[in-house]
């Protein structure tokens, strides 16, 4: 007799498949083998709001606003798009690059050398280059996990669930509270505030 599929397991391993995220340092050992100015803007801006490889396509030049400081993202597969503050360095990354492209050579922001926007298989193909040279895990070489990487990290910082959901435009919180079992940094913290209280015995 044939096993009906345990979609629960299916689930699990679907979530458990998709959290890995980058430590801090291997986060900063990535960097610092960035040298070109394109792939350095394309990957800040990643990490820093959460950027799937196919959103990092769809980005316009006008979508950045670098005197105001402020990026317009639209989001797929359900997730919400908005208005968001950039940082000053992702800001002066962007800026950099923009410098090295001709006047109205194209209206997308990250281009390929053939200067169309630039595509899925480029930016893991990239990802893949930087990682191996920053000794990054196999399983870590991959451009999506960009996106775990800043969850895990503004949970580790005290950010709260729904300013990371808020962050990522998840539409679901259940989606956000996944990178919250990655974290132990912000779980340790609040155990101290909280035991110390008079409120417990």
């Amino acid at each position: 007799m044939a096993q009906k599929p345990n979609h629960t397991n299916t689930i699990k391993h679907r979530q458990h498949s998709t959290t890995h995220f980058l430590t801090q340092a291997e986060l900063k050992r990535l960097l610092a083998v960035v040298k070109d100015k394109r792939d350095q803007a394309i990957i800040k801006t990643a990490y820093r709001h959460g950027l799937r490889a196919s959103e990092i396509g769809m980005l316009q030049r006008d979508d950045v606003d670098l005197r105001q400081g402020r990026i317009t993202i639209r989001r797929l597969k359900g997730s919400l798009g908005g208005v968001y503050p950039m940082q000053p360095d992702v800001i002066k990354c962007v800026r950099a690059y923009l410098r090295t492209r001709e006047p109205g050579d194209s209206p997308y922001l990250f281009i390929s050398n053939r200067g169309v926007p630039i595509d899925r298989r480029t930016l893991w193909k990239m990802m893949q280059t930087y990682g191996e040279r920053a000794e990054l895990p196999h399983d870590k070489q991959q451009f999506h996990i960009l996106k775990h990487s800043i969850a895990t990290h503004l949970l580790d910082a005290g950010a709260d669930l729904s300013f990371v959901k808020d962050w990522l435009g998840h539409a679901n919180i259940q989606n956000t509270t996944i990178y919250a079992r990655l974290t132990s940094t912000t779980r340790d913290a609040k155990a101290r505030q909280l035991f110390a209280s008079h409120r417990i015995v």
